[in-house]
């Protein structure tokens, strides 16, 4: 073939030309088209494809607030921990090997059994590891499909030494102080959207997502002292094996402030685990012979009975409403303070009788009986009062009331009144916080004033009365050597309960000027031990002697009433 013939005709070339021309058109047409679904058609869907695959999600959990002693002795806190997890489907068979090595390092906080086996799911290969050997571990890289997940754990330093007041959290389930300020305890969770960085690593945040920050729980500090509340429980767990008892319970007040300073109750958990009835605030039992002050303190207050007053009380017992009620024997004539230094029933029946029903229930109120404290604590009994004209009131139920029976009271009650006593004359609302934090600051809890039921001339009376009853009387076993003691024993037999007997000793140290009140109740000890001299008395003493080998200046006593009155204490 010729050169000639070989050669393209102009219209064949400028065919070919049109035909590229057009295939190009149609490309830039296509690229065109694509370019437009991708940025305006579907932005938002590639936008967000390609932010998930450069940026992650991370849910923040809020620290929840810390828990203190009034000293700054932490009593509940928080641990951050992690729990790694498989998720099998993802495991390639050749990385398994690499799951056995991860548990190897995981070690006391692995739950898997080695060798490892593949599972049709998820698994949990550990928990609780502690966040630094966690931090550790994830860095080094783990193996296709585990993922770590960080959460923080309660901590609670004490125990079961403080459990009892303090209680304890879990997502699940509250109880205790733990429960009552769980608002302010808790934080609000955040939410944080964490961008790759060219390593690989999350460790950017992305300043344009739609970023929550935690906000961590406000710490709280309580009145109290977490040195009195291992003495106490200490000696309540004594208590209980040495006298075979059911349970005991002990309150540790500050007379002029009301701060609670130590609760404790024993035993504190369930069979289950859970706490047990925390005696203090939630139980109630019979006061016995620890009532009596109400009735003394009401005659002297409304003016019924002189210092040079007697009473015949040489039969023993005296008839009421076709009943009898007795002493433990017979005592003779006996004076005003001589009926409350020997706890005689009789005497105290006596008294009663100078005051109508319905004035003797009123002192009984006004010194907080039958009546809700208001402390901050879970489900609280008020205890039961019974008043003239309901049900069940009968012609001996005003002696009953005045001897400590027919009636039920809480320690936290108990010791509230016995702190009238001691400080001349107020009944305060109890506390268990004392300050709450507020960013750099701790904000601080006033003592509030319930009522102003005695006089402090008649207060005075009865602390002197008390000491006695301490130095001549039936409460000789709560004396503490060198410093006076002023208090009163309590045998009642039950009307309720598993129990037939329980002993009681409420006392205030010093005497004549209280530093603090205690509160110590002992239910259903064998039957030796059954009166409040012999069982709750000498624990009051253990615990009042090592209180004052701590704190001795406790010994010195607080502000005089009259001191208290200038400061504005009973204004």
């Amino acid at each position: 073939m010729s050169a000639w013939n070989s050669e393209i005709s102009p219209e064949r070339r400028s065919a070919r030309l049109k035909m590229v021309m057009i295939s190009v058109m149609i490309g830039f047409l296509i690229i065109v088209g694509r370019l437009i679904n991708i940025q305006i058609v579907h932005h938002q869907h590639y936008s967000d494809a390609a932010c998930n695959q450069h940026t992650t999600q991370i849910d923040v959990e809020a620290r929840r607030g810390r828990i203190l002693d009034r000293n700054g002795y932490l009593l509940a806190g928080n641990r951050t921990v992690a729990t790694f997890q498989v998720y099998w489907p993802e495991v390639p068979p050749e990385d398994i090997a690499l799951i056995d090595t991860l548990l190897g390092q995981l070690g006391e906080y692995s739950i898997a059994k080695l060798p490892a086996e593949r599972h049709s799911g998820n698994q949990i290969l550990a928990i609780d590891v502690p966040y630094q050997e966690a931090l550790l571990l994830t860095n080094s890289g783990l193996p296709t499909g585990v993922s770590v997940d960080v959460e923080q754990e309660r901590t609670y330093p004490m125990g079961d030494m403080a459990a009892g007041i303090v209680g304890r959290f879990t997502a699940e389930n509250s109880e205790g102080i733990e429960l009552w300020f769980n608002s302010d305890l808790e934080g609000i969770d955040g939410r944080l959207f964490i961008e790759r960085s060219a390593t690989g690593r999350y460790n950017l945040i992305d300043p344009e997502a739609d970023n929550i920050h935690a906000v961590d729980g406000n710490d709280i500090m309580l009145t109290i002292d977490a040195r009195f509340q291992c003495i106490i429980m200490e000696e309540l767990e004594r208590a209980v094996d040495r006298f075979n008892s059911d349970w005991a319970a002990a309150v540790l007040v500050d007379p002029v402030t009301g701060e609670v300073l130590a609760a404790g109750s024993v035993p504190v958990r369930a069979e289950n685990g859970a706490l047990a009835m925390n005696h203090c605030f939630q139980g109630y039992h019979e006061p016995g012979s620890t009532f009596k002050i109400v009735t003394y303190a009401a005659c002297i207050e409304e003016g019924l009975i002189g210092e040079d007053d007697i009473f015949n009380c040489s039969d023993g017992y005296i008839d009421v409403a076709g009943d009898s009620i007795s002493d433990s024997h017979e005592m003779g004539i006996l004076s005003r303070d001589e009926i409350l230094i020997n706890s005689s029933n009789v005497g105290t029946v006596m008294l009663s009788r100078l005051l109508s029903d319905t004035t003797l229930c009123q002192y009984c109120s006004g010194l907080g009986f039958g009546l809700k404290t208001m402390i901050e604590y879970p489900d609280e009994s008020r205890g039961i009062l019974p008043v003239p004209g309901v049900p069940g009131w009968s012609g001996v139920s005003s002696a009953q009331i005045a001897i400590g029976q027919e009636v039920t009271v809480t320690p936290i009650q108990l010791a509230l009144a016995y702190s009238v006593i001691a400080n001349g004359g107020t009944l305060y609302y109890p506390r268990l916080l004392e300050a709450c934090r507020d960013g750099d600051r701790w904000i601080r809890e006033e003592s509030i004033v319930r009522s102003h039921p005695l006089s402090p001339g008649t207060t005075e009376i009865v602390r002197r009365t008390l000491r006695a009853v301490v130095e001549e009387g039936t409460g000789a076993n709560a004396a503490v050597e060198g410093v006076a003691v002023g208090g009163k024993t309590g045998t009642a037999e039950r009307l309720s309960g598993s129990s037939d007997y329980l002993s009681a000793f409420v006392g205030m140290v010093p005497a004549d000027n209280p530093s603090f009140v205690l509160a110590v109740i002992i239910d259903g000890p064998d039957y030796e031990y059954r009166w409040g001299s012999s069982s709750a008395a000498p624990v009051f003493s253990e615990m009042t002697s090592r209180i004052l080998a701590v704190e001795p200046e406790l010994a010195l006593g607080t502000r005089t009433v009259e001191e208290n009155l200038v400061a504005g204490v009973f204004e």
